[in-house]
């Protein structure tokens, strides 16, 4: 944005009712969620080194759809982007993907998860169980590092009964 009209941007701001200012910011906050999800899901591609379709190893951009940039095979001429193959791929409202992994996070039921993300219960419900599977889908082949484990001590009472002859 040019320098005159972020100045005529400011000045129309200040003519703005609080209800308006409130939207306004609400707005804003949604289109930081979105740039910070699509920033997390394009970094994911960076560990993808070829197709998902053909596994070809040369790839060239592509456009962009949905916010995300799309890409397209060298040998296939599939198209794809940073979801695509992954339990992810074709779920709606990114921009609200953080949210609803914080209510997540905190044990928060379907339907709370809902009210506070602002959709419905069953998108959380859809969304609940992508989500869960994403990390059997990430599983380490080796282990590296240093493992511990513990003992399990259970305590078992025996009581003798004595019977009356």
């Amino acid at each position: 944005m040019k320098a005159n009209e972020f100045h005529a941007l400011s000045t129309a701001l200040e003519s703005l009712t609080p209800h308006q200012k409130r939207r306004l910011i609400k707005h804003l906050h949604e289109l930081e969620h979105i740039q910070a999800v699509n920033l997390l899901i394009e970094h994911r591609l960076l560990a993808v080194s070829s197709c998902p379709h053909c596994h070809h190893p040369h790839f060239t951009r592509w456009g962009s759809a949905s916010g995300l940039q799309r890409y397209r095979c060298a040998e296939c001429h599939a198209t794809f982007n940073a979801l695509t193959g992954t339990p992810l791929s074709h779920l709606r409202h990114k921009e609200k993907w953080l949210e609803y992994t914080q209510q997540l996070v905190d044990g928060r039921s379907v339907r709370k998860s809902a009210d506070a993300c602002g959709v419905h219960r069953n998108t959380t419900f859809r969304w609940r169980h992508r989500f869960l599977m994403l990390p059997n889908t990430q599983k380490a082949s080796t282990l590296a590092g240093i493992a511990e484990a513990d003992e399990t001590h259970s305590f078992s009472s025996h009581s003798k009964v004595k019977s009356k002859v």
